[in-house]
């Protein structure tokens, strides 16, 4: 083998290492990309689950929050009307009415047929109304009523 062709094999042998090398490169490059792929769309997947378990969180808070809401409004209620040394004011009855239909859409749900209730024209007609919509219009009134006629807050 003369100097020449030596010097040809022995570059074309470097030629071949180098693309070897480039070609062991690439393959570790992609693998590279494929765990950031992976990774990115398993963070994706964790930032998702996140996202919802901190809405139910956030929903479960209002729900607690609007029950507590809706107890306190209930009791309230049920002292609503001012007697005192600055005068009386009752609750009117159909007030009373409307605020007992509400009281038993949100605890029994819907109508179920009871005559004997005097607030069965009104429950009547909350038929259909969620749980949710009756325990708010609940609170709205029972600030309304408050605010007009006054309560009588628990001797201490």
């Amino acid at each position: 083998m003369s100097d020449e062709e030596s010097v040809s094999a022995r570059w074309k042998e470097v030629e071949e290492k180098f693309e070897q090398e480039k070609l062991k490169e690439a393959l570790v490059q992609k693998q590279r990309w494929e765990k950031w792929q992976m990774e990115f769309i398993e963070s994706q997947q964790r930032a998702r689950e996140f996202k919802a378990y901190w809405e139910r969180r956030h929903q479960d808070d209002k729900d607690l929050w609007r029950d507590k809401d809706f107890a306190d409004a209930v009791y309230k209620v049920s002292r609503a009307g001012y007697k005192g040394e600055y005068g009386h004011y009752e609750v009117p009855k159909e007030d009373k009415i409307l605020m007992e239909a509400l009281y038993k859409q949100v605890t029994v749900g819907d109508y179920d047929g009871d005559e004997s209730d005097e607030c069965a024209e009104e429950w009547k007609k909350l038929v259909g109304k969620s749980k949710v919509e009756a325990q708010r219009e609940y609170i709205h009134n029972a600030n309304k009523i408050l605010t007009r006629y006054g309560w009588n807050a628990p001797d201490d």
